[in-house]
């Protein structure tokens, strides 16, 4: 860093922005330059404006969004929500995903798997299961996940339901996948822009970041609760098994 002696945690930070290493190091990382020096910036914005130079979270290596204003974190385990059939009967059977040895993806052309993913608890902690819906971006349902996980809180549900897919699309060999789900808080955690505190959750996350890491491309949304109501229903339906 040439002759520079960083004092705090800002001015690693600032001074690894104006490296002339940054090709090197964004090579470790399995980024572009662009995206790590991008990726410094928000993170010295956010030690800024929290005034916590002891920690940084570990990078993602996934897409993240623009810093968010400075906000309150919320606790680590959301509000328990209504649980129930997700309106089950109103969805077509589809293949079970763990059955199909290959890609249900089309063999030509650029495939994107669109994966909608959800977790249920009955007591938070209580009785848990999780469901997962793929789909081809753009197109249609093409297989379906859903099973008892024992008990768990919905955090944990979310979270298993999350490595689960990523689990089957590594089997399938599928390189190129958008998740979609309607927990704000794990989204946000998967970003980087909530830390993952709890020790519960933590191993789960790193599963998804290790995973991921091996794909070409790997988005994460965040989506309302209505857009992922096949999921919620799959997550029901293993609970009333």
């Amino acid at each position: 860093m040439s002759g520079i002696d960083p004092q705090t945690l800002t001015d690693l930070l600032r001074t690894l922005e104006r490296s002339g290493d940054l090709r090197t190091l964004a090579r470790e990382c399995g980024l572009s330059v662009r995206e790590l020096r991008r990726r410094l910036a928000i993170w010295r914005r956010e030690l800024q404006a929290e005034h916590e130079p002891d920690e940084l979270e570990a990078d993602t290596g996934l897409p993240v969004e623009p810093s968010p204003p400075p906000q309150p974190e919320p606790a680590e385990e959301e509000a328990p929500r209504p649980v129930g059939d997700g309106g089950a009967g109103k969805w077509p059977e589809l293949p079970a995903a763990a059955a199909l040895e290959r890609s249900p993806l089309p063999v030509r052309g650029r495939g994107v798997l669109e994966i909608y993913t959800d977790g249920a608890s009955r007591g938070n902690p209580g009785p848990a299961a999780i469901g997962i819906l793929f789909r081809r971006k753009g197109g249609e349902d093409l297989a379906e996940h859903h099973e008892a996980i024992g008990r768990a809180t919905n955090n944990v549900a979310e979270y298993k339901a999350v490595v689960t897919a990523l689990e089957i699309c590594q089997r399938w060999g599928v390189k190129r996948v958008h998740l979609k789900m309607d927990s704000e808080l794990i989204v946000k955690q998967l970003l980087g822009i909530y830390r993952v505190k709890s020790p519960e959750l933590r191993p789960l996350y790193q599963q998804v970041v290790f995973i991921s890491r091996g794909m070409a491309e790997f988005q994460v949304t965040h989506v309302r609760r209505e857009q992922n109501a096949h999921a919620d229903a799959l997550a029901n339906l293993a609970l009333d098994a």
